[in-house]
């Protein structure tokens, strides 16, 4: 009878352990992510990087003059350019808040046994 109690605490901590490890690292990861992909959304109808890019060689306010295709060029590189460093800083961000996130309980057993 002792062994079954044993066997059964064993199998127990290791489907609760598995449990843990899915919900902390696949449900994490994927909560992270849509949080990320979410503010980069919201950043794009106000920065409107997707419009930007597709009207980047048109001339600015429909003027088509060479003034116009000069401007619409030098304005709209200068809002890609910074548009994508914007981008690139919350990607950079979300990814070290997921590292994080991810190495938290490797930490936390690490310092616990020494």
């Amino acid at each position: 009878m002792e062994r079954f109690f044993v066997f059964y605490l064993l199998k127990q901590t290791g489907l609760r352990l598995i449990q843990f490890l899915k919900h902390w690292y696949v449900d994490g990861f994927l909560y992270f992510w849509r949080k990320i992909f979410g503010i980069l959304e919201g950043l794009d109808r106000s920065l409107a990087m997707k419009i930007t890019v597709r009207h980047w060689l048109k001339p600015l306010y429909q003027d088509r003059t060479i003034v116009g295709y000069i401007l619409g060029f030098i304005f709209r590189t200068g809002r890609i350019v910074l548009g994508s460093i914007i981008y690139s800083i919350i990607f950079v961000i979300g990814i070290g808040i997921y590292l994080a996130w991810a190495l938290a309980p490797a930490v936390l057993i690490f310092k616990s046994f020494s």
